[in-house]
């Protein structure tokens, strides 16, 4: 088990790291040009009041929370894995937008005189420690298949490429269930945290301040 996991890190560590440039660099972008970017952001936003709706109809408590988190995620990442086959752009742009979120929140609360660092250290580390692996790791097999559909496009064109590809091919949908039930296991433990635990550390640290700076409304 332990030569799989090893493997499967091996054959995706560029793809991951791919994935957290990409989420980097739209992070910074968020932060950065946050007013410029404010409209596109609330169509992001709108997704997270969308998420917390489902939490309310569905009684707003911590196994609502849990639920509403762990299928939204879920259900996230398994798409930007699965639509990376269409030359890796809906993983790319689920990354960027993501990250332009992020930086934008980040951007909103410094406004507020509220450290960005205490929001990422309360707000999002807690769970974030294994959700944001969890979630890059999808991004960045998606962005591997997106790669091997254009390499099969390029066989076709250069048929002595074939062979390689194929392979290739082979050996990523061989590990893909071992990717798909790794990243659901991060994502359920994350969603556990975020549930239960990133409220009352959220509460404890910033208090009165997360009622001041409401974003979604």
């Amino acid at each position: 088990m332990r030569t799989q996991f090893n493997r499967l890190w091996t054959d995706n560590r560029k793809y991951f790291l791919t994935a957290c440039l990409l989420f980097g660099g739209g992070a910074v972008l968020g932060f950065l040009q946050a007013h410029a970017l404010e409209e596109m952001v609330k169509s992001l936003l709108g997704q997270l009041k969308d998420v917390i709706d489902r939490i309310h109809a569905n009684g707003g408590g911590v196994f609502a929370t849990f639920w509403a988190i762990f299928s939204n995620n879920v259900t996230s990442s398994l798409m930007m894995m699965a639509m990376g086959l269409f030359f890796a752009f809906f993983p790319v742009f689920g990354l960027m937008a993501n990250g332009v979120l992020l930086g934008f929140i980040f951007a909103k609360y410094s406004s507020f005189g509220v450290s960005p660092w205490l929001v990422f250290a309360a707000g999002i580390l807690p769970h974030g420690i294994l959700e944001l692996p969890a979630v890059l790791f999808a991004a960045g097999v998606g962005i591997r298949l997106g790669m091997l559909s254009l390499r099969s496009v390029g066989a076709l064109i250069q048929p002595v490429k074939w062979e390689q590809v194929k392979n290739d091919w082979y050996d990523t949908l061989k590990q893909f269930p071992m990717v798909v039930l790794t990243v659901i296991g991060m994502l359920f433990l994350a969603a556990i945290i975020e549930s239960s635990v990133t409220p009352l550390i959220l509460q404890e640290v910033l208090g009165d301040q997360l009622k001041q700076l409401n974003l979604i409304k």
